[in-house]
């Protein structure tokens, strides 16, 4: 059988057609709050080693404090945006927030493994952005293994690259931020 010259159709008769359970359309972006600590931890149990190891430079799970702590973004110090699954239990599969440091931000992103690609992040950075930019925030700076190829991506579409320097292994980035 010479798979290089078949139709198109009679080839994807071959491989089955990968269906997600979710569509991008029923994902909701909405402000993270104190009660979404423990589905943010059962989001992180649901991550592959990889996804932590890019997130945390290294392969181990936030605790619940670190966790609390960022559920606790209010406006004043900073934001939490999540992305979830609406429903009886509702379910986090994406996080975007933002540290407030002067007149810039230290940010972060993740998107659970199989929600990847959905533009999650993208959606979840544009929201990101409106939110920083109404409390005056001009800079985005980041910590990026330079391996992650998906958060330098994203964070290229909050703005401006003005600053990368690799610094410890990964790269400190300075975004400017534009609505």
């Amino acid at each position: 059988m010479d798979f290089f010259n078949m139709d198109s159709a009679v080839m994807r008769s071959f491989v089955p057609e990968i269906t997600r359970p979710y569509a991008p359309s029923d994902i909701v972006i909405r402000p993270g709050e104190p009660g979404d600590v423990d589905l943010i931890l059962e989001m992180h149990e649901r991550l592959s080693d990889e996804s932590l190891y890019k997130r945390y430079h290294a392969p181990r799970q936030p605790t619940r404090a670190e966790i609390a702590k960022i559920c606790a973004l209010n406006g004043d110090n900073g934001r939490l945006l999540v992305a979830v699954i609406p429903g009886r239990r509702s379910q986090v599969v994406g996080m975007a927030y933002y540290v407030l440091t002067d007149d810039s931000a230290d940010t972060a992103f993740l998107v659970e493994d199989s929600f990847q690609g959905m533009g999650i992040g993208k959606r979840l950075v544009r929201a990101l952005v409106r939110q920083a930019i109404t409390q005056g925030v001009h800079y985005f700076d980041a910590h990026v293994l330079p391996s992650n190829r998906s958060m330098l991506h994203l964070l290229l579409q909050a703005g401006k690259l003005v600053y990368n320097r690799l610094d410890f292994g990964a790269r400190d980035l300075r975004v400017e931020i534009e609505s």
